[in-house]
């Protein structure tokens, strides 16, 4: 009778325990305690992804949102003054502080992205107050502690996608190291220069842990000591190593012609997870097989994705070359794509081409391994959402996508065709969970939720961000970019909506195409999932081609880089800057055309007082000889030729410095606008 009361007590306490401790059945609890280590491990754990969190936690957002915006039902849901809101000022020690974020832990700072203006901000110190502490454990200039971190470095730590405008760099500033904190955290901003009106844009991404999650607090010195040296290189290291996660893993192949209207398709079987799909086509109009032809995925019999393959794979509807820690994309065409898909007894991968064309399947090949399901495991999704000719003239949200049930959103990829010469992207993104009224992430402009900043036209590629192609963002042409979550993950337990708002500087048309990526519980499902309309329509290419958006692919002398001007007449507000250069430097840039064109050739180039003269080869032919680009002002001109021709596919320009003007005999810079054939 003693034993039984024993075991009656025992199930009784560890039943109130378990209510206390908000149990849920389907989620492993540990009692692991939340640590810069533990996280830095989380943040490398692709597997992970697939799987409810060990931790309870919230994903929330502290950001410089324009605080006009109260209600969608009132007037400044729209408003555009994101710069420099904060939440309170304080006086601390007689400085004046200005308050990003304060919340109560336990929680865990996973993204810090920040911009600011050039000319117009003093560079600051940012301080990070943790557990109500009286001095910061993190304090310095903002941008040594944000990209430009010494003990922390890039990936982690970085800039991306830079340009030179008016004599001041601008772009976005990234931290994903993260900062854990047990009670409290509090961030600040001051001025180091209180008679500047400092402009400064910021979002903050943070965990928000159950009360009973025991998290070990960042403690003041512990980058300065090199604690984390070793961590911090491992995880970088492995953030930027492709294939060495997916060894051992069985791969089945399937390649062949796909004929216009049919599919083909592969099945697996067994209690596995797919680890990485690699696939590649060949077909004459390849922009838009990228398009029409669809990927569709079914696990355990529910069909979980429906994309088009570039939109899919992070390039749109064309190959530009990139890598990210979930996907990849070569310059031979290779797509790769790192996602953990699990499933229980079997998956059907299939692609349809709904296009007019067959298409050659070069290769299908999906990398597979043994997993364990168990009630944590997840089912991979990815919906694709298309807007097309979409009108700006009027602010609206778009949603992005609409998920019932639970499960963790994972990231997007947006293509989309800009219009105009004015820049699309000032909308911010609003994320809804579980039922919230006001969105939990209210964001400061659409570059600023992809991570870089300032419409910037520049190319670049990080483990969790990239723009491999930027030529919409200041000139008709086409951007895509993407956002990958690890730590940033957002967690759902009944519902999340993704709306971003369609902000235009210009009233104009768009074609606009989110694809999201997210798991789910077996009963969770999108509201929207199939669009064949929508991949069969004719994709929209420039026939302009703007220099700054050349690929570089090879430097012998002096610096590339984009500068921009608001008050010269460069057709995008930008352009091809090489400078430091003197008589016999090189540059080879490529030029992609989707087809080939013939007619004349005008080429678009910077005249300075500074510039030099050059040869000017177009797939090792010249086209133009001893350019002189001198000119006592700044000023564009047009050089042509009249049997101009641009092969399908990439073009070579190179261009040779040949000498400078009698006139300015130390001239070291060239610049090119864009070069055209019609």
């Amino acid at each position: 009778m003693k034993t039984l009361n024993i075991k009656l007590f025992s199930i009784l306490l560890l039943s109130i325990l378990l209510i206390a401790c908000n149990f849920k059945p389907n989620r492993v609890v540990t009692s692991e305690i939340v640590t810069t280590q533990s996280l830095l491990n989380e943040m490398v754990d692709r597997d992970g992804l697939a799987k409810l969190s060990e931790h309870s936690f919230k994903t929330l957002q502290a950001s410089s949102y324009s605080r006009k915006s109260i209600s969608k039902n009132q007037e400044g849901w729209f408003d555009n003054a994101d710069a420099s809101q904060f939440i309170k000022v304080d006086t601390i020690e007689g400085r004046k502080e200005h308050v990003l974020m304060d919340v109560d832990g336990p929680g865990a700072i996973v993204r810090f992205w920040s911009t600011w203006h050039a000319q117009q901000f003093s560079m600051g110190t940012l301080r990070f107050y943790f557990d109500n502490a009286n001095t910061p454990q993190i304090e310095g200039r903002i941008d040594e502690i944000i990209s430009s971190n010494k003990y922390i470095g890039a990936p982690l730590s970085q800039t991306t996608s830079p340009f030179l405008e008016n004599g001041g760099w601008f772009s976005g500033h990234n931290l994903y190291f993260p900062l854990p904190y047990s009670k409290h955290c509090k961030v600040t901003y001051q001025k180091a220069d209180e008679s500047v009106n400092d402009v400064l844009y910021y979002q903050i991404n943070y965990r928000k842990y159950t009360s009973e999650t025991l998290v070990e607090t960042y403690t003041k010195g512990d980058l300065e000591s090199n604690k984390y040296k070793k961590a911090i290189s491992d995880v970088s290291k492995k953030l930027n190593e492709y294939e060495s996660v997916v060894n051992g893993t069985q791969v089945d192949h399937l390649n062949g012609i796909v004929k216009a209207g049919k599919s083909v398709s592969t099945t697996l079987k067994g209690e596995k997870a797919i680890k990485k799909i690699a696939i590649k086509l060949n077909t004459e109009n390849l922009e838009q097989a990228l398009r029409s032809t669809v990927v569709s995925m079914e696990f355990d019999g529910k069909k979980t994705v429906w994309a088009p393959v570039g939109d899919l794979f992070g390039t749109g509807y064309k190959i530009s070359a990139y890598k990210g820690w979930l996907s990849k994309v070569k310059e031979d065409g290779d797509m790769l794509l790192y996602f953990p898909m699990p499933f229980q007894q079997s998956a059907k991968i299939s692609i349809h081409n709904y296009g007019k064309e067959d298409i050659e399947l070069v290769k299908m090949d999906v990398h597979h391994s043994d997993w364990e399901w168990d009630d944590t495991s997840l089912y991979f999704h990815a919906n694709w959402r298309n807007y097309p000719n979409v009108k700006t003239s009027e602010k609206k949200d778009v949603n992005f996508i609409t998920i019932s049930g639970k499960g963790k959103y994972v990231g997007d990829v947006l293509t989309l065709f800009n219009d105009s010469y004015q820049w699309w992207g000032e909308g911010d993104e609003k994320i809804f969970v579980d039922g919230e009224q006001f969105p939990s992430h209210f964001g400061t402009g659409t570059e600023d939720y992809y991570g870089y900043a300032w419409c910037s036209v520049v190319d670049f590629e990080a483990p969790f961000i990239a723009q491999p192609i930027g030529d919409g963002n200041r000139s008709p042409g086409l951007t895509v970019n993407s956002r990958w979550r690890s730590l940033d993950v957002i967690p759902f337990d009944k519902s999340l909506k993704f709306d971003m708002e369609i902000w235009h500087w210009a009233s104009t048309k768009m074609d606009y195409a989110p694809t999201t990526f997210w798991y789910g519980t077996l009963d969770a499902k999108a509201e929207f999932m199939e669009d064949v309309v929508g991949v069969q329509l004719p994709v929209k290419l420039s026939g302009k081609f703007e220099a700054e958006g050349f690929k570089v692919k090879q430097v012998q002398g002096g610096e590339v880089i984009t500068q921009a001007f608001l008050s010269y007449d460069w057709s995008a507000r930008s352009h091809l800057l090489w400078r430091g250069i003197q008589k016999g430097d090189q540059l080879e840039t490529i030029l992609y055309s989707e087809k080939e064109r013939k007619g004349e050739l005008t080429a678009v180039f910077t005249n300075a007082p500074d510039y030099v003269i050059v040869d000017v080869l177009l797939n090792d032919e010249i086209i133009f000889k001893n350019l002189d680009l001198y000119s006592e002002k700044v000023s564009l001109k047009e050089y042509s030729i009249d049997n101009g021709k641009l092969n399908k596919g990439n073009n070579s320009i190179k261009l040779i410095v040949k000498g400078t003007n009698k006139n300015n005999l130390n001239a070291d810079k060239l610049g090119v606008d864009y070069l055209i054939v019609q």
